[in-house]
């Protein structure tokens, strides 16, 4: 009876908060749910004898199987308006297949069933984060403030998720994951059901959006950037290892790094910047704290540098995101937002994760920092040609 009037006292609480906090909530359960996963993923693996190269495929696997489904779930939620429906399915789903993960240690299909539930999370996790992205900001939301609870929620739960793996081991992850999983999906359930906005051709509007070329060179920059995050993100954990010989700054590292994302978020949703500009100093910091993270021998150094990752993260989501919604026809906003998230970054974190494991077995975790450097710096190169063509629209109102 507690326990029912607990519920309902929450449910009657996020019901009076109206749509905005509610989508707070949403992205933080989002994300404190999924930072184990992230975080101390590859420590776990580490821990049962997994090696490198097999982290860095269940790595790429989990990126691989969004880039399959992420867009076919785009198109099904602009084409039938199903936002709520798919992404509970994908909450409920992902939230239980987790659970193999823990259970293949104990049968002698270990790492065939970890494989398995790599696939499944990993297609049915893929709608939440950029249709929700697509919800925000088809309805004039503040993304920025909005994903600056992610990012605290990610820090937050990164430092909780250490001390609880102290008494319970790194398998936690897995159980908190569902947990996650469980209460966002009792979250979407109580959202205002959008309306449909189904396009009159379809096909007429994909081909606009796959034909314009600033949104072509979007994927390419988001290929390669958020590839250099997968990868650092990936292995941090087993870099501090490496660095600390244990665990103990993890969870320091990682809140440093995501609140300073949350900071930036903020910042930035209160300020007027191009998207352009964003985009690109974005990834010169990413170049700048991974060349730090490459060379240097000390902790403290270390855990400061993520203050710099965490802005260059910010600063690249923010604008890439932004971006897609602009260049995409209306119709189009979640299929647009899915096609950034899986043929953007989805194949950029698949090749990263594959890369860095193979990396990380050939010439070690803190030279793997070396290579998302340069990476980050050819696509930084690459993004200044937004700015080539808004010289050009200048040079043309001039004259």
């Amino acid at each position: 009876m507690t326990d029912r009037r607990l519920l309902s006292v929450g449910q009657e609480l996020l019901d009076s908060a109206g749509t905005e906090y509610r989508y707070h909530v949403i992205y933080f359960s989002y994300y404190f749910a999924l930072n184990g996963m992230v975080t101390f993923r590859n420590a776990y693996f580490d821990e049962i004898g997994l090696t490198g190269s097999q982290m860095g495929l269940i790595g790429a696997l989990l990126v691989a199987g969004g880039l399959v489904a992420q867009p076919a779930w785009g198109v099904l939620a602009d084409k039938t308006g199903a936002t709520r429906g798919i992404m509970l399915t994908g909450a409920i789903v992902s939230g239980i297949s987790i659970l193999l993960f823990p259970l293949a240690v104990h049968t002698p299909w270990e790492f065939s069933l970890m494989i398995v539930a790599t696939l499944f999370v990993s297609s049915f996790r893929a709608p939440i984060l950029p249709i929700a992205n697509s919800m925000v900001l088809s309805k004039g939301l503040s993304y920025g403030q909005i994903r600056a609870a992610g990012s605290l929620a990610f820090g937050l739960g990164s430092l909780f998720i250490g001390w609880v793996a102290t008494f319970f081991g790194l398998s936690v992850i897995f159980y908190l994951y569902a947990a996650g999983m469980a209460f966002l999906a009792v979250l979407v359930k109580g959202l205002e059901k959008p309306r449909a906005d189904i396009s009159p051709d379809l096909k007429r509007d994909a081909i606009t959006l796959l034909g314009n070329q600033r949104f072509i060179l979007l994927l390419f920059i988001a290929v390669v950037i958020p590839g250099a995050f997968a990868g650092a993100d990936a292995f941090l954990s087993v870099y501090l290892r490496e660095l600390t010989g244990g665990d103990s700054i993890t969870g320091v590292a990682w809140l440093v790094k995501t609140f300073t994302e949350a900071v930036v978020f903020v910042w930035l949703s209160r300020h007027s910047f191009d998207n352009r500009t964003l985009l690109t100093v974005g990834g010169v910091v990413t170049m700048a704290a991974y060349l730090v993270l490459g060379l240097t021998q000390a902790a403290p150094i270390a855990v400061g540098v993520m203050i710099v990752s965490g802005s260059g993260v910010a600063f690249f989501i923010y604008a890439a995101v932004n971006m897609a919604h602009k260049y995409a026809p209306v119709a189009l906003a979640a299929t647009a937002q899915t096609l950034l998230s899986s043929i953007g970054m989805g194949v950029g974190r698949a090749s990263s994760q594959l890369g860095s494991g193979w990396l990380v077995d050939t010439v070690g975790v803190q030279s793997l920092y070396l290579f998302l450097a340069a990476a980050a710096a050819i696509a930084t190169v690459v993004s200044l040609r937004f700015h080539v063509t808004r010289l050009r629209s200048a040079i043309g109102r001039r004259t």
